[in-house]
Parts: structure tokens; sequence; C-alpha cells
């Protein structure tokens, strides 16, 4: 480590502080949530990376130290690249921003990916047309067409009839969406920390060429990019399980994805504002599966992207059924 230099910033060019200050941060924001500690943190790490080479400057000089930056640069593509290569993906590394993998993946881990097979059921079906677009059944008769799903319409149209009744009795409704069932039921959910308990409407099955398929924890956490058009597309790469891959005639395959701690599918997933939604994962955007997590490492990337600094919704509450 350099030694500290005095200058016109006083303490803030004293290495150990800064690194002090990013440690403090860090504790405060796990303590306290507040997402200002972690704006905090973010600034520190980037204090921290130019006092690094400021100082390496003032003792070596500006040619050598330029010179020492771009050699760790050149190293650190050459190791991202070489795993990429090894590991048969073009993002080798990723970080978890999100809570809608709980209780299996959290918020702040920085996984491994892989980017060979997709362990997932695969079933053969005429078409992938019609997903993402719901008709909506109620005790088996036909009760509204709808886009991405009742859960999606009903989570912004609260007075309406069908949702009031939805909400009361999930069980007795059904999508069909193309070659899909897809069926609900009521599922409880934990708030660890208050210890409260509630229950709301959720996926209970999905059924294509007259078999049900369940959640299934064999299955493997694929990670993929949402098409530009999608409404996930706003958050960058989705990191969620594959439920079912689907192969159509023409040998082309996709997948379908649900986080654990999600009540619905993604291609469920509808926002009327915009009128946004999503489609199955073709394969070419899967970009591979989650080898293993190393929890906390991921918040280093989160703290210097400023929309993932806050503490997305979701982060508070399990599935009873994963606890």
């Amino acid at each position: 480590m350099k030694k500290p230099a005095q200058s016109k910033f006083g303490i803030l060019a004293d290495q150990n502080f800064v690194y002090g200050l990013i440690v403090v941060f860090f504790a405060l924001y796990f303590i306290t949530g507040v997402w200002l500690f972690g704006v905090f943190i973010g600034l520190s790490i980037l204090w921290a990376v130019v006092l690094e080479f400021w100082l390496g400057a003032k003792e070596n000089g500006w040619k050598n130290e330029i010179k020492e930056t771009l050699i760790a640069l050149a190293l650190a593509l050459l190791v991202w690249f070489g795993a990429g290569f090894m590991l048969q993906t073009p993002s080798p590394l990723n970080a978890i921003v999100s809570c809608s993998m709980l209780p299996h993946v959290s918020r702040g881990d920085m996984v491994v990916l892989r980017g060979d097979r997709l362990q997932a059921p695969l079933v053969d079906v005429p078409s992938v047309e019609g997903i993402g677009n719901a008709a909506v059944y109620q005790d088996g008769a036909l009760v509204a067409n709808l886009n991405g799903s009742v859960y999606a319409y009903c989570t912004q149209k609260k007075f309406d009839t069908i949702c009031n009744q939805f909400i009361r009795s999930p069980g007795n409704f059904t999508e069909k969406q193309g070659p899909l069932t897809i069926g609900y039921d009521k599922c409880e959910i934990v708030y660890p920390k208050s210890g409260q308990k509630q229950v709301g409407p959720c996926v209970s099955y999905l059924e294509v060429g007259g078999v049900r398929y369940t959640d299934n924890l064999s299955n493997d956490v694929a990670v993929y990019q949402p098409g530009k058009d999608e409404y996930y597309s706003r958050v960058g790469d989705i990191i969620h399980r594959a439920f079912i891959k689907l192969r159509t005639p023409d040998g082309k395959e996709y997948f379908l994805t649900k986080g654990d701690n999600n009540p619905v599918f993604d291609f469920q997933v509808y926002d009327s504002a915009s009128g946004e939604g999503n489609l199955p994962v073709e394969m070419s955007r899967y970009k591979g599966r989650i080898l293993f997590a190393v929890p906390y490492v991921g918040y280093l990337k989160l703290f210097i992207s400023p929309g993932a600094i806050p503490t997305p919704d979701g982060c508070d509450r399990v599935y009873a059924k994963w606890s």
C-alpha cells in the first residue's frame, strides 16, 4: 500500500481513512437498509480507485502509473475472456440485483456462470405463438382475454369484479396461453423480520402436452438477456429458474422462467402503462446457468450502479413453501 500524501484534500488523501469509510458505510447500509449509505459506498469506492492512481503517480511518475494501470486492465480482460472461453459464456460473472430468487440466491451475491446445457424438462409443442396473451377461465368458463395474465391485470385493476373473485379464490382460475395451461392457488408468504404472514394468489402449475409441471429446484437457474422490446429489458440480464423448455417443429428451442420468490412466470408479467410484456426466451439469449454464488461480493458492483442501490420490492418476504 502506498504512503498517505499530504495535500489540500487532507484526511481524504489517507487511503486507510477512505477504506475505513467504506467499511463503516457497508455496516450502516446493512444495519439500516438506507439507500443513501449505498451511494456513499459507491462514491467511496470510486474515490479509493482515483486516490490509488493519484498516489501511485506521485510516487512513481505518471507514465509508470499509466503503464501499470494498462497492464492491470489487460490482465483483467485476459482473465475475463479466458474464464468466458473455459465456461462457454460471454458473461462468466454476474451480480444479483433483485430478491426474486430468495431464499436460494440473494441480492448482493456474485454468481459464476457456465454456458453449457440448461437443465429443465423439454417438451415438443406446435408453436409458442400466443404465450404472453391469456385467455382467462373461471370454473371452466371463459371470462376475459388479457395481456400477460390475470395476475398482472389484477395488480393494476384492483377494484375489478374478476379481480375480487381472483384474490378470494385463485384456485378457480386457469389461463390458456398458446399450448400452455396455467393454474393458480393460494400461497403463504412469510415476512422473516416481523414474523407476519399473509396469503396471496400465485401460480400452482403449468400444463403442456397433457402433463403438469410444478416448481422443481433441480432445474437450473438461468441467466438470459430479455428482448429489446420486452418489459424486463429495462433491468438488464434476468436471473431466474428455468421451469420448462419448449421445442417447435422447426427445431427452435425456447425456455420459460420464473423467480423462486415471484408469484408468476416471466412471460405473465405485463405493464399496462407501457404496453410491454415478456415472451418465451429464445436459446440465443441464454447466457448461462449458475454454478455457484459468493455471498455479498456482488454488492461491489451494485454500489457503483446508481439504479441498483435502492432495495427493490420483495426483499422482506419469502414464500413459506421454501422456508
